[in-house]
């Protein structure tokens, strides 16, 4: 084999060194490092469930907190309120009419799967998922894609996942393993608003 012309070196050494070139196949931490600065994001997302046993699929919106030290509230709000609260004592459900009560990771996988992708997603800490997943990421900052491939303790509930984004998070998609699929899609993306007296008081039980 020839070696590389010397320009051509070059070429490829500047496309490596520029901060605003596109590499694949990358941690994704250096592509969503700028969603850690911020201690507090919320955000609002409209969800789209797609079951292969229905011929229409489920809609449903509500509002997403994630809080760099202290967790995750997931609220659904329409069409049932129904909200998911993971903090460092694990994961709480509030039911509409108020009741909660604790669940394991084992008794809701998929919630708390996703919970631990919005952990990773507030503090730029992809590593976190290696236990369940193989993370690569693509783009630049500014646009970038993350891919999740389950491993096979997480390939029980889940087939693969998709993350988009840029100054935001834009874009979840969640291919599961039955074949049904769940896409999340966010708007009125806000960072660094403390959170409110309910949002605290959540996240502190």
């Amino acid at each position: 084999m020839e070696p590389l012309p010397v320009k051509l070196k070059l070429a490829l050494l500047l496309l490596l060194l520029l901060p605003g070139a596109v590499l694949q196949g990358q941690m994704p931490s250096g592509l969503t490092a700028h969603l850690a600065e911020a201690a507090c994001i919320h955000l609002d997302f409209s969800q789209t469930r797609t079951l292969a046993a229905l011929s229409r699929p489920l809609k449903a919106s509500g509002s997403l907190v994630l809080d760099r030290d202290k967790g995750v509230i997931w609220a659904l709000q329409h069409p049932v309120a129904l909200t998911y609260v993971m903090g460092p004592r694990g994961l709480l459900v509030v039911n509409g009419d108020g009741s909660r009560e604790r669940k394991s990771a084992r008794e809701a996988p998929m919630v708390a799967q996703m919970g631990q992708i919005f952990q990773a997603l507030a503090k730029g800490d992809w590593h976190a998922l290696d236990a369940y997943f193989t993370v690569t990421g693509e783009g630049r900052p500014e646009r970038w894609e993350v891919n999740l491939t389950p491993n096979a303790q997480a390939a029980a509930f889940v087939k693969h996942i998709r993350l988009n984004g840029g100054r935001f998070i834009d874009r979840i998609r969640v291919d599961e393993a039955a074949g049904d699929r769940t896409e999340l899609v966010f708007q009125h993306q806000t960072m660094d608003a403390p959170l409110t007296g309910a949002e605290a008081a959540l996240l502190a039980q």
